[in-house]
């Protein structure tokens, strides 16, 4: 890949926009994923929605251990 192409995706990427980011602060995946749902479009609108599943999941088994 040429080095533009390579730069040219990295100024595309948003700082903080991973899935274990988004999954370690849930109020940013929530927000991210509400601007995402109101129209916004990035790259990262797939990892916030993957960061606050797994933030989702993350607190059922938390929860589930507790009850148990």
């Amino acid at each position: 890949m040429p080095i533009l192409a390579v730069l040219a995706l990295g100024a595309c990427a948003e700082d903080g926009d991973t899935v274990k980011s988004f999954a370690r602060d849930r109020k940013a995946a929530d927000s991210a994923v509400a601007e995402c749902d109101a129209g916004r479009r990035s790259r990262g609108c797939d990892a916030a929605r993957e960061g606050l599943a797994e933030a989702k999941r993350r607190d059922r088994e938390a929860l589930y251990r507790r009850a148990h």
